[in-house]
């Protein structure tokens, strides 16, 4: 084959899912948004492992349990950097100009941005967790259950994919950067689990909830398992009790309901981003 025909022969669309990839990752580290990223989750781990290091020998799962407690926070932070404007900023930036025209399918734009967001999310749980592990384990009174610490990672990186998905549902229809990550930063930190604490009033848990869920990072890390639901009443005086559940996420439930939010929210955000025009 010549050199012209080689030329002009379209890239696979591995190979465009690649690329894109790859320059997606470059725009994240040329912004410093993975870089700042690291930066709070250094300061994270050294303020937990002050705390962990001042106190008394721990057993493994409740040292570990310190730092499993604030995983989904570092996630939500992570998914509004990484995914909250990944589609919205081609838009807004009107960068799509140059990029849609080209004969590279939507869904090969569109994968390959998911996956650089999935991989830089990748990167920030796996780091985060290695730090955890170690230090969990050097300062422990013994490393009884460690293999616990394993199970809540890949929670931790599964809930990282859901959460990937919602950051790219909301910058799919959404119209300016700013409020694509302001929304899907509230939707996990606030939003939900505030819906998540009104069903402290009922006996049912709210299984669909996505940061539900994501409750099981931690909670795997507890021996035994908490129970689905308990009771709590507090006595109050001279107005009787007040009765508040407790819920608790299975893990196989939590699994499910991750893998549901992933595959629902890429899906709904591919198909809008197909049919979004750049007059948008």
């Amino acid at each position: 084959m010549s050199d012209v025909a080689q030329a002009n022969v379209v890239p696979s669309d591995m190979k465009q899912t690649m690329t894109v990839m790859k320059y997606d990752i470059l725009k994240h580290l040329r912004s410093k948004r993975l870089l700042g990223m690291l930066a709070i989750e250094a300061v994270l781990l050294i303020l937990i492992s002050a705390l962990v290091i001042g106190e008394a020998a721990q057993p493994f799962t409740s040292t570990m349990g310190g730092y499993a407690s604030l995983a989904s926070t570092l996630v939500i932070v992570a998914a509004t950097l990484f995914a909250g404007d990944a589609i919205v900023s081609e838009f807004q930036g009107r960068t799509g100009y140059l990029l849609f025209p080209n004969p590279v399918k939507r869904s090969s734009i569109f994968l390959g941005k998911f996956l650089s967001a999935v991989l830089a999310m990748v990167l920030v749980v796996v780091i985060y967790f290695g730090v955890a592990i170690g230090i969990s384990a050097a300062v422990s009174s013994d490393l009884e259950h460690l293999e616990l610490a394993f199970a809540s990672l890949g929670l931790a990186l599964l809930y990282s994919v859901a959460a990937v998905g919602l950051g790219m549902l909301v910058s799919s229809f959404m119209k300016g950067s700013t409020g694509s990550l302001i929304l899907t930063f509230f939707l996990l930190f606030l939003i939900l689990p505030s819906v998540d604490g009104v069903f402290s009033l009922v006996d049912y848990p709210p299984t669909p909830s996505l940061t539900f869920a994501a409750g099981a990072i931690a909670a795997v890390l507890s021996v035994p398992y908490p129970p689905e639901t308990d009771v709590m009443v507090i006595p109050l005086e001279g107005l009787g009790e007040f009765v508040t559940y407790i819920h608790t996420p299975p893990v196989m439930t939590a699994v499910v309901v991750m893998i549901a939010w992933a595959l629902v929210t890429a899906v709904l955000a591919y198909f809008l981003f197909r049919r979004r025009e750049m007059s948008a």
